[in-house]
């Protein structure tokens, strides 16, 4: 992968010079035909004398001809002067500072959005390569990932390295913060104060969930929407599942995994998750960003896709242009490709005219 990156970088100056490309094979046809004729024209026994010459005299020529076939390639080449390109960049502005905040209460083991029921998956697993696909798309921003049930979790601190967060969305799982119930406010709070501080132009939070407040919390999510608000930062809510009664795996407390039969397969039964649209929709409208809803993977993608276009801000980089020039070596090449030609010519493959 690191040596496709490296000729990645590798281009031409000149590239119109390639076209001579094409009086290659012009070139090698007119000579072939001037040599056959000179020759027949001189000596008028040629053609019996060649008709008696080994399988060795017609391969030599052939050789020759190559030589001279790459000379003219390796001269266009450096005609083209191919570059190694050696310039830099660095992020001297970034837009958006971003946090995603995802849900991991028990509700997000439900199978309802799985495209193919021959092979189900959770809610969860559709989110997490959603949001790996959004990650990708916003390579200057900063970005944090905070998941929540009843406590909130700091996965990843705000960060520029994709790599790092893409790693990081991947360890994603029901169990991660010890609880299954969910806090909207308690995700709101974290991701507020990983955000108000900044100075970045745009301060967004996503909060992603699938359910409503459970246990019911001791100070309502639209507080900690006002106080969001006050630091000028946006919050899209997005509540995902096709419906409240829904089949779904269970989650084992004491494994903190996935309940199975003793055959190894999951547990799946069917389930109620009723989600509070009207919370997730005056969270939105409060912080003067939008409300959305996810019935299957394509829904989702679409909303992040919306989200993307609708906080687009300028990035300012500073690059240092530099090239290295390489047209020495095609160069080089054909010189030594020339003495050969001339070396076998007068030599080894010598041959009558």
């Amino acid at each position: 992968m690191e040596y496709l990156q490296e000729w990645q970088k590798i281009h031409l100056a000149e590239p119109l010079w390639l076209f001579l490309l094409l009086v290659i094979p012009i070139i090698l046809w007119i000579q072939n035909k001037g040599d056959i004729k000179d020759s027949t024209l001189l000596f008028p026994a040629l053609s019996r004398i060649k008709k008696s010459l080994t399988n060795k005299t017609d391969y030599s020529q052939v050789i020759l001809k190559s030589l001279r076939c790459f000379v003219l390639v390796f001269l266009t080449l450096t005609l083209a002067r191919p570059q190694f390109d050696r310039s830099t960049s660095s992020v001297v502005s970034s837009g958006v500072d971003i946090v995603l905040a995802i849900d991991l209460s028990a509700s997000m083991l439900a199978l309802d959005m799985s495209e193919d029921q021959k092979a189900e998956i959770t809610r969860l697993d559709v989110v997490k390569g959603v949001i790996k696909d959004f990650v990708s798309k916003r390579k200057h921003d900063r970005i944090g990932l905070v998941a929540f049930s009843v406590d909130p979790y700091l996965v990843s601190a705000l960060t520029l390295d994709k790599e790092h967060l893409q790693k990081n969305i991947d360890r994603l799982r029901v169990g991660l913060t010890h609880q299954t119930g969910t806090n909207i406010g308690s995700a709101l709070a974290e991701g507020i104060n990983r955000l108000r501080t900044l100075e970045s132009k745009s301060k967004i939070l996503i909060l992603l969930t699938d359910g409503k407040d459970e246990p019911p919390p001791p100070h309502s999510p639209l507080i900690y929407a006002e106080g969001a608000k006050n630091d000028n930062i946006k919050i899209y809510t997005i509540a995902v599942g096709t419906a409240t009664r829904t089949r779904t795996y269970l989650f084992d407390q004491r494994s903190r995994d996935l309940m199975r039969y003793g055959n190894g397969k999951p547990v799946v039964q069917v389930a109620d998750y009723p989600v509070d649209k009207e919370i997730l929709q005056k969270i939105s409208t409060t912080t003067n960003a939008h409300f959305y809803e996810a019935k299957n993977k394509s829904e989702l993608s679409s909303i992040y896709n919306e989200i993307d276009r609708l906080e687009k801000t300028e990035v300012e980089l500073n690059v240092n242009m530099i090239f290295e020039e390489l047209f020495q070596w095609p160069l080089a090449l054909s010189l030594v490709l020339i003495f050969l030609e001339f070396i076998l010519a007068k030599t080894i493959f010598l041959r009558i005219p």
